[in-house]
């Protein structure tokens, strides 16, 4: 099969097109790493993958680099392409992140990526809503109430939950004045998205959650800090709970 001709899939066996070679090569590594085809062991040889690929050993050097500053291998002189445990992985990264949605048997780590996400907003949101309460200004609470406007919307469009959710939110972070609550916001998105997708997966999910989104919006505009917290961790702590008994796991934050 010669590389134009080649489908783009991820399990090696057919090369890589010539448009876009660089991004095909990174994406084509990436997944199959994030798939766990090489487990966490050798890649293998230069050689091997280049003629696997059927791309040039420059090209794929400079893919490889890539992944390196992603966190998914290490190169070593004399020693090849190592990956990486999963832990050193850049979960920040949209691109690694994105690779995780693939393969089925990575629906446990995407469930467990998604359980410190929302963790990580129980614990920051109600403080950032209760900041937005006391320090936002007439058009960041504007933009707020738009923002769950454009929420309440997808009730008739459940496929721009994931986006509008997050400007929802986002909107929250800045008006909290504080930037690296806004600039963690912002690092957080790619996890946040995943974390939406599984928790209103379940039929009626979105319409219980979205209440708690108005209340919270509600309460910023009326500049009430201390119900602005309080209504943001009721927001928080739903995903939460659920996440923890999908995954067996403890919720800590929420015990007594």
């Amino acid at each position: 099969m010669r590389l134009s001709d080649a489908p783009n899939t991820i399990d090696g066996s057919a090369a890589i097109p010539r448009r876009n070679l660089h991004d095909a090569i990174v994406e084509r590594l990436g997944q199959r790493i994030v798939a766990g085809e090489f487990g966490s062991g050798l890649l293998p040889t230069e050689a091997q993958l280049a003629a696997e690929l059927a791309v040039s050993r420059n090209a794929l050097r400079e893919a490889v680099k890539v992944l390196e500053s992603k966190g998914l291998v290490d190169v070593r002189p004399r020693l090849g392409i190592r990956v990486r445990d999963a832990a050193d992985w850049n979960l920040l990264d949209a691109q690694v992140l994105g690779w995780h949605r693939g393969p089925p048997a990575l629906a446990k780590r995407r469930a467990s990526h998604a359980f410190d996400v929302v963790e990580f907003r129980l614990i920051v949101e109600p403080k950032a809503s209760r900041l937005a309460a006391t320090r936002a200004t007439d058009a960041e609470i504007a933009a707020i109430s738009q923002a769950y406007a454009q929420l309440e919307k997808c009730l008739e469009a459940p496929e721009l939950i994931g986006e509008r959710d997050l400007v929802f939110h986002g909107s929250i972070f800045r008006a909290s004045h504080n930037a690296l609550i806004e600039r963690l916001g912002r690092l957080i998105s790619s996890l946040a998205t995943v974390a939406v997708e599984l928790t209103t997966q379940p039929p009626g999910s979105f319409a219980i959650g979205l209440p708690m989104h108005r209340e919270v919006a509600e309460a910023i505009a009326r500049r009430d800090p201390r119900e602005a917290e309080r209504a943001a961790q009721r927001l928080a702590a739903s995903p939460y709970d659920d996440l923890a008994q999908r995954l067996g796991r403890s919720g800590d934050l929420l015990s007594e």
